[in-house]
């Protein structure tokens, strides 16, 4: 039975990988930066050798906010991808999150898909990432198997729900949480996968104990599509949209425990504009994981991931010298206008301090209540 498992939980790495390639981004569900605007400085009295866009998250400094976010490892046909974004995460400086390593842990044969990820990146800072529910031990090995100096807990309980093998009992999981971010010895932050984090669950999140919170909205690669992808079955338009937009949930979760977690922008984050606009807002870095698998799928894999990582570079540089700011603490100061969907859903919620504190400029960044 446990080979089966084993096997099984093998396929699904494979299978996930080509679905995300196959899909791409849902061209009707955006993450809502759209409706995010950064007032220009024309007089910025900065050179670009002045500029700094290194940034800390729970205690440890990157030198990019960009980060490699959570994708694959746990089969042999994924142990070329981890090994080529691993390389590319030395070259540019990047942070690196690994896919789920319960595979990892319980079939030993395939650890050597994620250990391959510190054998190239020596050096730099890797993320461990196991499942919601998981127990402390398993955590533990998987953050050995890489040397991770970080922890993410992934909730994907959308993504269970439309998995045929998932789980449907998910009773229990904030108590492992709290267990985890006591037994494992490195911060730890809870992520989501896809359709977002709302402000009540950024709360609990940070009562069990976590340093970070990924907010993983909509936008980017939807795992009920992938899932759905994965059965063959046709998907309505409203599970295409379900979940929180990312800007959206980094307003709601910045606002909730900005000033009690590092905030990670993920979900839909493609372009240096969205970077440096959730920034502003006050993430502490930014994930980007679908468009680097499909990139490496490319004949030139190696060689456009390597363009793209720098071109981004390029432009944040830009795009701090076009606010007027040297680094991502003065960008944090300077005022953002929110409009249209964004605008309305925080003002629905009751994130007017937010709004108006973005608006104003200033600097603050989690001053709300639940």
């Amino acid at each position: 039975m446990a080979k089966v498992v084993g096997d099984l939980r093998q396929r699904r790495k494979v299978e996930h990988v080509a679905a995300v390639r196959a899909l791409g981004d849902h061209p009707a569900s955006t993450n809502w930066f759209e409706d995010v605007s950064l007032v220009p400085c024309c007089a910025p009295e900065l050179a670009v050798d002045e500029i700094s866009i290194a940034t800390e998250v729970c205690g440890v400094t990157l030198p990019s906010p960009i980060v490699i976010n959570a994708m694959t490892g746990g089969a042999d046909e994924v142990y070329a991808i981890n090994r080529s974004l691993a390389a590319a995460a030395r070259r540019h400086g990047l942070a690196i999150a690994l896919g789920s390593g319960t595979a990892g842990v319980r079939s030993p044969e395939v650890a050597y898909t994620y250990s391959v990820v510190r054998e190239m990146h020596p050096d730099g800072v890797v993320i461990a990432n196991v499942g919601m529910g998981t127990d402390a031990e398993t955590a533990k090995a998987a953050i050995d198997i890489v040397g991770a100096q970080l922890l993410q807990v992934h909730w994907n309980v959308a993504q269970e729900m439309f998995m045929a093998e998932g789980d449907r009992d998910f009773r229990g999981a904030l108590a492992k949480l709290e267990d985890v971010v006591q037994r494992v010895g490195v911060p730890v932050i809870a992520k989501e996968v896809g359709q977002g984090i709302a402000a009540e669950q950024a709360v609990q999140f940070v009562e069990c104990g976590v340093r970070g919170i990924d907010v993983g909205g909509r936008g980017g690669t939807n795992f009920i599509a992938v899932e759905a992808w994965r059965r063959g079955l046709q998907l309505a338009e409203s599970w295409q949209n379900w979940g929180l937009s990312t800007a959206a949930s980094l307003a709601e979760v910045i606002d909730a425990v900005g000033n009690r977690a590092d905030i990670f922008a993920s979900g839909g984050m493609r372009t240096a504009d969205e970077i440096v606009k959730a920034m502003a807002m006050g993430a502490k870095a930014v994930g980007i994981a679908g468009p680097l698998v499909r990139l490496l799928g490319q004949p030139d894999g190696e060689a456009a991931l390597d363009r793209y990582l720098e071109e981004l570079h390029a432009e944040l540089r830009t795009l701090l010298v076009l606010t007027g700011c040297r680094t991502w603490a003065d960008l944090r100061k300077k005022p953002v206008v929110v409009m249209g969907r964004l605008r309305e859903w925080l003002l629905a919620r009751g994130r007017n301090f937010y709004l108006e504190s973005l608006q104003r400029g200033g600097g603050i960044r989690g001053a709300g209540e639940v």
